[in-house]
């Protein structure tokens, strides 16, 4: 289990005028097993940076992260090497991610290099099955980033982030770039990738029908605070939230996105 408490983050803008912004604010969650918690806001809310805070990539002024009671922030470099394993991240933009010079063999071994994972043989058996796992072509293996499409771009970069074996995946926005129907080949992917491996997710979106469909359990985020969470069905159901009414009001979901419905069968992969 994570387990998320009271983390916080201020940044300071401008250099003549200084001024401090809370991005985040005191900001705590638990994430079981084999599910999916979903933070939903608007713009500018500060979902990215809680990302970015879980994965390292940006350092609370306080609070805790804790994977099985194991404290993840504060522990020397041999504990943040093991983490990076564990949790592993899945950004907006799959194109900017990808090295435009290497291939996306190249790409999808290079994580199981620097952590010295299995000899050449064993990585490419393992390429062999990631591919398999997102449902690319082997093909693929000897292409450039700018010889895919965005849909294959995203699944490489799942496939990526699923070459060290985590536990945890963090998804910023990871459908938003994406075409409708690309978009639901994505999410239903994310969900069978889930049965089948036991992972569990945050996932991140200012879209509340694609939450609404992935996710066990909902945060609705407000100026860097959670003003709503529960069971996802409940919560977009019966919000009690202003903001959260809002944000249903805004998308103009049908009866079935709000609850957490399918896709309509056309959209879906």
């Amino acid at each position: 289990m994570l387990e998320v408490e009271g983390i916080s983050k201020t940044f300071v803008k401008g250099i003549i005028r200084r001024e401090t912004v809370a991005a985040v604010k005191d900001i705590s969650f638990c994430l079981p097993d084999g599910k999916t918690l979903g933070i939903v806001g608007n713009s500018g809310c500060g979902k990215s940076t809680v990302a970015r805070i879980l994965t390292s990539l940006v350092s609370p002024d306080s609070g805790s992260i804790r994977l099985d009671g194991e404290d993840l922030l504060w522990g020397g470099r041999k504990i943040f090497r093991a983490r990076t394993r564990k949790l592993q991240m899945i950004f907006q933009h799959p194109e900017s991610s990808l090295d435009p010079a290497k291939t996306v063999g190249y790409s999808l071994e290079e994580p199981m290099k620097i952590h010295r994972m299995f000899d050449e043989k064993g990585r490419k058996e393992r390429l062999a099955r990631l591919l398999e796992l997102v449902d690319l072509n082997q093909r693929l293996l000897d292409s450039f980033p700018h010889q895919i499409s965005g849909g294959e771009a995203q699944r490489v970069m799942i496939a990526r982030a699923l070459s060290l074996e985590p536990r945890i995946l963090i998804l910023d926005e990871p459908t938003s770039m994406l075409d409708v129907s690309v978009q639901a080949q994505v999410v239903n992917l994310l969900k069978s990738l889930q049965k089948s491996l036991g992972l569990s997710y945050v996932f991140i979106s200012h879209d509340i029908s694609v939450v609404g469909w992935l996710c066990h359990k909902i945060a609705v985020m407000q100026d860097g605070c959670f003003v709503e969470t529960g069971e996802t069905r409940k919560v977009l159901s019966s919000p009690r939230h202003k903001f959260t009414r809002e944000l249903l009001e805004s998308c103009r979901l049908s009866q079935d996105g709000c609850t957490g419905g399918s896709y309509p069968a056309n959209q879906r992969g």
